[in-house]
């Protein structure tokens, strides 16, 4: 079996949780409602993607983590559309986007700051 990077998927986890707070809470939807139709969507999307092109091996393919931002978005608003009795690939492109860049910006600056890190300490050596 593969060995799994199970701290990058609490950081994942953490970081859809506080993207999709942050946009409930810019549109005035932070509520019990506003969490149950986002929250879930977005966090199956996420893992659903990852798991599947292989964001948490431990050498993960260079095309893994951008790719899952596209799939993860893409499939965590279908799911929501379903929940809000939408179809399914209905899906606004700026809602897309935005989405998408959100997504990215929260789960990959912690990525690009260990990434620096590591960096930082092999200088030092």
């Amino acid at each position: 079996m593969l060995a799994m990077r199970w701290g990058w998927m609490l950081s994942d986890a953490l970081a859809i949780t506080l993207f999709v707070l942050a946009g409930l809470g810019s549109h005035g939807t932070l509520d019990e409602f506003g969490l149950q139709r986002s929250l879930p969507p977005f966090l199956i999307g996420w893992f659903v993607a990852a798991l599947l092109l292989g964001v948490y091996r431990a050498q993960p393919p260079r095309w893994a983590l951008p790719l899952a931002w596209v799939v993860s978005v893409t499939l965590g608003i279908g799911i929501r559309n379903l929940l809000l009795g939408r179809t399914l690939w209905a899906i606004h492109p700026v809602f897309w986007a935005i989405s998408l860049g959100g997504v990215a910006l929260f789960t990959g600056l912690p990525r690009l700051v260990m990434h620096w890190v590591r960096r930082q300490g092999a200088l030092a050596r």
